[in-house]
């Protein structure tokens, strides 16, 4: 480039990348297109995105992720919508110039349609990335090996029924785990959260505890609290939501129990009665916008210090077998393979999962109903539909 092209300022007005992402604090995948107005800046995109499309693998994986977005768009978000995939993006054989499209502009400014689709795409390709490139996700069964592992020294299930038993005994009504979201399930939770990043989903591991009335989920959390199956110290306090109890009624309660006191002393009537005078009659705090307003249950995110071999540790150990089953092992002892194998630093780090702790009747209404499941899931996806087809609905 010749100093006479060179601009000693950039051109004013400011991108939306500056003032709706950086300044404004806005995601990403909102913005309505991007600034790749060539091949070349299209391709220095993607490399200081994180990929050289010149190495083959890199370029494979993205290629993937191109057809793993159409999929996950013709199957998930355009169902129910008169919106038909156009023909240029299934023809499309190279990814970058979805970059290129997704920075058109028409006359006055206007975003043609090709624009708008590639947009569309990309936000699902940058929603798989992270997805992809999630750390955690590669240890997710030794991870959920030792997170539930916490829970099962206590659980116990005697003649069909569910029971906390340590230094005392909680009946429990039901039990749910909730194991590894599939990669769509992460996909469409992603696409609706203002962050976009899959580090904020805190619930790919989790565990629901149903108790009969609203007294048993307070015994289940002062159980957990109690066996240090669950840390005060190790709760993430932004994530805690009390949609049950009602605070002011249980401290009321508790400010006038005779002393000592036990539980087992009130009868069926009494506790009823105590179970409905807990009962939160309003709103909780911050509930979630997709759950529906007659979902009740406190749910918190508790952190977990996970510990796993380093992966030197295992290729070492692999090759110690190997070299006991070939006889070999006077070898292993002249590299010092067990010394090697002993000096290694274990992979630490904490790991959050979600609680979700529920009264009987809460629990089977979250079976069928405005607070089920399906519905609950249906409302997210009518949210990344919005969010996806910005300019095609």
């Amino acid at each position: 480039m010749t100093l006479t092209a060179m601009r000693h300022h950039p051109p004013f007005p400011l991108p939306a990348e500056v003032t709706k992402v950086i300044l404004g604090g806005g995601s990403s995948i909102d913005l309505e297109g991007l600034q790749c107005n060539s091949h070349d800046e299209a391709w220095d995109f993607a490399f200081n995105y994180g990929y050289d499309m010149r190495i083959p693998a890199q370029r494979h994986h993205v290629v993937r992720v191109f057809e793993d977005a159409l999929t996950f768009l013709q199957g998930v978000i355009l169902e129910g919508t008169d919106l038909t995939m156009p023909g240029f993006l299934t023809e499309l054989e190279d990814p970058l110039d979805l970059l290129v499209w997704a920075s058109e502009r028409g006359e006055g400014g206007a975003r043609p349609p090709r624009a708008i689709w590639s947009c569309a795409v990309l936000r699902v390709m940058h929603t798989l990335f992270h997805i992809d490139h999630n750390v955690n996700l590669r240890f997710l069964p030794e991870i959920q090996k030792q997170v539930f592992e916490r829970y099962d020294r206590y659980l116990v299930q005697e003649n069909g029924q569910w029971l906390l038993r340590g230094g005392y005994e909680v009946p429990l009504a039901a039990v749910e785990r909730k194991e590894n979201k599939d990669r769509n399930s992460m996909l469409l939770k992603l696409l609706h959260k203002p962050e976009n990043v899959a580090e904020t989903i805190y619930d790919q591991i989790g565990i629901r505890l149903v108790a009969e009335d609203q007294l048993g989920v307070l015994l289940v959390i002062r159980f957990l609290l109690d066996h240090h199956v669950l840390m005060s110290t190790h709760i993430k306090p932004s994530r805690s939501r009390n949609l049950l109890i009602d605070l002011k009624a249980l401290d009321t309660w508790m400010l006038s129990l005779p002393e000592p006191f036990q539980i087992g002393e009130l009868s069926a009537e009494e506790r009823h009665k105590l179970s409905q005078s807990l009962s939160l009659k309003g709103a909780g705090t911050e509930a979630n916008p997709f759950s529906a307003k007659d979902y009740s249950a406190i749910q918190f995110t508790a952190r977990t210090l996970i510990r796993l071999p380093s992966p030197a540790t295992l290729a070492l150990e692999a090759v110690l077998r190997r070299m006991e089953i070939s006889g070999i092992s006077a070898l292993a002892d002249q590299m010092h393979i067990t010394e090697l194998i002993q000096k290694q630093e274990e992979f630490t780090f904490f790991f959050a999962h979600e609680v979700q702790v529920m009264e009987r009747s809460g629990f089977e209404n979250a079976q069928s109903g405005p607070a089920s499941h399906a519905e609950y899931k249906q409302r997210q996806r009518d949210a990344a539909r919005r969010r996806v087809l910005q300019g095609l609905l």
